[in-house]
């Protein structure tokens, strides 16, 4: 398949059926994560994190919130972040992953990509005096901070690790190209050149990439960090969505939920996963640990 001739619902794709009954959901997506950016553009107020905000004996702990591949710190978090500042928390978020492009990140080196975030919540727990942090991480967002707490040193600055959707185990190209049609600007992006050149994560992201493999060697959980997974069947990105789930460890904390189990009705594709407000409550309820 070339980008140029991607897999057409219903005409070329290796699950027709499945495309074509769950496309209005898809749609929605598309919709939210487009609205979502003109939020993130006009509202100021939404741009600025919680530094000045002060700790409070019941929520200790920062949260960063890392978005995912062709993400940014502003459209994928238009909903989480008033929620978890509804109810107490300091929100901090990072753009990571520039590469070439002025508004959507994601597409860098991902082994780069997580110095930043080390830096990052070095820079979090240095200007608010936290011992520790928690992360919530979207897609990608779910996945590189792995590559931080078992190969940088992160483990001892992180408490809880909730991943929406995370890329766990990889994705392929199919689903990579599924993830640029629904994000405004993407397709253009990727079509551009040679994609490993214009979206150096790309290759990296796919399941059989060595980095993939020297991601799994580092293991998939880290010593004491509690590590919670909300995954949706629907997810037309990363296939099979059961990839998006941890291996339970003795002795390591691990919650792998499936949003499908607590609301069979809800459809929700991938790029939904970040507004969807049941997604929302179970990423509450683990932050509370």
């Amino acid at each position: 398949m070339s980008f140029l001739n991607p897999r057409i619902p219903g005409v070329n794709s290796e699950d027709a059926i499945a495309d074509l009954t769950e496309a209005p959901h898809r749609l929605t997506g598309v919709v939210q994560a487009g609205g979502a950016q003109v939020v993130a553009t006009v509202d100021v107020q939404a741009g600025a994190d919680d530094w000045s905000v002060p700790a409070t004996e019941e929520h200790p702990r920062p949260v960063v919130l890392v978005h995912g591949t062709f993400g940014n710190r502003g459209y994928t978090w238009t909903s989480a972040t008033p929620f978890l500042r509804q109810h107490g928390h300091r929100v901090f978020r990072l753009d990571y992953g520039q590469h070439g492009n002025p508004v959507i990140f994601g597409l860098g080196d991902i082994k780069h990509s997580a110095r930043q975030l080390a830096e990052f919540v070095d820079e979090v727990l240095r200007r608010t005096g936290a011992q520790q942090v928690d992360l919530v991480g979207f897609s990608q967002g779910g996945m590189m901070p792995r590559y931080y707490l078992n190969a940088l040193g992160g483990g001892p600055k992180v408490h809880n690790f909730v991943g929406i959707a995370p890329s766990n185990h990889g994705v392929t190209a199919q689903g990579l190209m599924n993830l640029a049609r629904q994000i405004p600007g993407a397709v253009e992006l990727v079509e551009q050149g040679v994609i490993g050149e214009v979206v150096p994560a790309w290759p990296q992201l796919q399941h059989d990439h060595p980095f993939q493999r020297e991601l799994a060697d580092l293991g998939e959980t880290t010593e004491g960090v509690r590590h919670t997974v909300v995954a949706t069947r629907y997810d037309d990105v990363v296939t099979p969505y059961t990839s998006c789930a941890l291996e339970q460890a003795e002795g390591r904390y691990v919650n792998n939920i499936v949003l499908q189990d607590i609301d069979p009705d809800d459809h929700t594709p991938h790029v939904s996963m970040p507004y969807n407000p049941t997604v929302l409550k179970e990423v509450l309820a683990a932050l509370a640990s």
